[in-house]
């Protein structure tokens, strides 16, 4: 296998045609996916007219280094994991996506994490390789936010819910507001399965001044201490974090729309209190 001193001088040696020795750098598992010829010719068509690719993101998740480049024209992205022993596990290409529009229409209101303590941001920013919710404009602004201990959401094994560092951690309220929906009694899942047609689980949405939603989602089941019509204010205890819904581990899904359902809903990028923009792979607290 091919060694780089960095990865991040894989993407000059890609660009300058030296294709050989990043396709020498990829797993047994890519090469099996993808031949030599196949990842020369995708790799030339891709790389006509890019005079050279900027690093956008870097993030460590799940023991994996991703690197997020775009083109200098902010039309094509590329995306490389690679292992602890730089090896690149996943090499993917793609035109880049942007809402430029909405990326510049934030909250009226100022918001905190409905979190406390510390939590690992793991979907999260404003393209879809840090934050797959992006291409969704119900979803585009939201986040997914899990506890990390020494790079792992769990300890002991991942086969129970109470092994996840989030599960039964407080969920509060995000800003001052009054609770319009609560969904409760939904079961937890057993971690790696998921609920697909309860997609939220056991959810809260709360109205804020100015026409605004929050919805904090996969709450633990019979954990919501609210009911609709109560009036709740920063900070307030709502409920405990949980593993109930489109979900396969213990997490939070935090996001703010301009309507009270989902389905109806456009997802508003979020303006914090702090004056923070957290993307994937930061962490974030109240304390």
């Amino acid at each position: 296998m091919e060694k780089f001193s960095s990865p991040e001088e894989v993407i000059d040696i890609w660009l300058s045609e030296g294709y050989e020795k990043v396709y020498d750098a990829t797993s047994k598992d890519f090469q099996q996916i993808v031949t030599f010829e196949q990842f020369i010719e995708l790799s030339t068509s891709f790389n006509s007219s890019v005079k050279n690719y900027q690093l956008e993101t870097k993030t460590i998740l799940q023991g994996l280094t991703h690197y997020v480049w775009l083109d200098d024209k902010r039309e094509k992205v590329v995306v490389a994991s690679f292992d602890e022993l730089n090896q690149i596990q996943r090499f993917y290409l793609k035109a880049f996506i942007s809402y430029p529009k909405t990326d510049q229409q934030y909250t009226k209101n100022k918001y905190i994490m409905p979190i406390r303590d510390e939590w690992f941001v793991f979907w999260g920013g404003t393209n879809e390789f840090v934050n797959y919710h992006y291409v969704y404009e119900n979803q585009r602004y939201a986040y997914d936010l899990v506890k990390v201990q020494d790079g792992q959401s769990y300890q002991k094994s991942p086969i129970q819910n109470e092994n996840f560092y989030a599960f039964d951690e407080d969920i509060i309220a995000p800003a001052d507001g009054k609770v319009v929906k609560v969904v409760d009694g939904i079961n937890d899942n057993v971690p790696g399965e998921m609920d697909e047609h309860n997609a939220a689980g056991n959810y809260v949405v709360i109205e804020h001044a100015n026409n605004e939603f929050s919805m904090i989602a996969h709450f633990k089941m019979n954990s919501i201490l609210v009911k609709s019509g109560d009036i709740v204010t920063e900070g307030q205890l709502i409920g405990k974090c949980g593993n109930s819904g489109n979900s396969s581990e213990a997490h939070i899904h935090f996001q703010v729309m301009d309507a009270p359902e989902i389905v109806h809903g456009k997802s508003i990028r979020i303006l914090f209190k702090d004056g923070k923009e957290p993307i994937q792979g930061n962490t974030v607290s109240n304390i």
